[in-house]
């Protein structure tokens, strides 16, 4: 196996051991540390998904801009877990179980300054009081940058498989 083979596993193996640690933080409740993942100027954005048909196949996801499921910054995912961290967001009282199973994990471009995508497959486990429970599935597109040793999320773009979502809610994070 020649060195460049060793770095990139060595690369990709950091970065499986990060986005495991980020859904350790969201399945523990640990939601300040999760945020503490996420830079400053971070966008989360998850689009909708359509079914389309002919000549617009290719076209199933809305684009920035258009209708979105999720498209916040730093400060607004950072009120979405203040809020969960009240006890007042009845839709997630007491908060739901969740357990993120994150696979299939590939580095898509190495920038020079070290930035990276990254794109992994999800399933998301959720279960909350004694018979609501659901299962989300889809993948993501991740930004990393370095910082202090670690990544930080810039950028998440958030795929899911389904057109259209049938849960009470999109209380837990992708």
């Amino acid at each position: 196996m020649n060195a460049h083979a060793v770095a990139d596993m060595a690369l990709w193996f950091r970065v499986q051991a990060f986005l495991a640690l980020e859904a350790r933080l969201q399945d523990d409740h640990h939601l300040t540390d999760w945020l503490a993942l996420f830079s400053d100027d971070l966008r989360y954005w998850m689009p909708v998904v359509t079914n389309r048909i002919g000549r617009d196949l290719g076209k199933e996801i809305s684009a920035f801009g258009e209708v979105a499921h999720f498209d916040d910054d730093k400060t607004s995912l950072t009120n979405r877990v203040k809020r969960l961290q009240t006890g007042m967001a009845w839709a997630e009282t007491p908060p739901s179980r969740t357990r993120h199973l994150i696979s299939n994990v590939e580095i898509l471009k190495v920038e020079e300054d070290g930035r990276l995508e990254v794109r992994s497959t999800f399933l998301i486990y959720r279960s909350h009081l004694e018979y609501e429970f659901e299962t989300f599935s889809g993948f993501r597109h991740d930004y990393l940058r370095p910082h202090q040793d670690e990544w930080q999320i810039y950028r998440r773009d958030i795929i899911l498989d389904q057109s259209v979502v049938t849960q009470k809610n999109l209380g837990i994070f992708f």
